[in-house]
């Protein structure tokens, strides 16, 4: 009976660990889409994601970016920080769940840049998030784009990924 206590948890940690690995990798694919179907203005000699606090989708990113490159040829740069005043000049912002708190203070700080922020955290295109991750009711990645702050920043995504997405604003 014992090993039965003590098996039990041990198996739920194993299955949530592999849910949430493969919530990361899906993400990951995502954003390589975004990588593929928008279009930043002013393009610099690398496409750079930069990760905003500590999470497991920054090994993803990082294997993303030493396999593929963007459909002009760039490299994929990806970088790290967990303070506000070292984020940097990038395309895409992950704002990790522990950083969420921080979303109303990102948006300012970066405002008027052309940084495609993504969060994983219901309700951040409210506070800035251009694009916010979910799981519906089937258990299937999906994502949401807020139309307004995806203009503001002067990002362009194309029909077919504006489609797939649940449009706010």
């Amino acid at each position: 009976m014992f090993k039965i206590f003590f098996i039990l948890p041990l198996l739920c940690i194993s299955i949530s660990i592999q849910a949430q690995s493969e919530d990361y990798k899906t993400q990951t694919l995502f954003i390589y889409n975004f990588i593929k179907y928008a279009s930043w203005p002013d393009q610099q000699s690398e496409f750079i994601i930069q990760v905003y606090g500590d999470s497991p989708i920054l090994s993803e990113l990082k294997q993303l970016a030493s396999l593929k490159k963007t459909p002009e040829g760039l490299a994929i740069k990806v970088v790290q920080t967990n303070e506000l005043a070292a984020i940097s000049t990038c395309n895409i912002l992950y704002v990790a769940n522990t950083k969420s708190k921080e979303m109303e203070a990102i948006a300012e700080s970066t405002k008027g840049k052309p940084y495609l922020i993504i969060s994983s955290r219901d309700g951040m295109t409210k506070k800035g998030a251009v694009v916010v991750f979910f799981l519906n009711e089937d258990e299937r990645m999906g994502f949401t784009i807020s139309r307004n702050k995806l203009t503001a920043r002067k990002i362009k995504m194309s029909g077919e990924l504006m489609r797939m997405a649940e449009l706010v604003d």
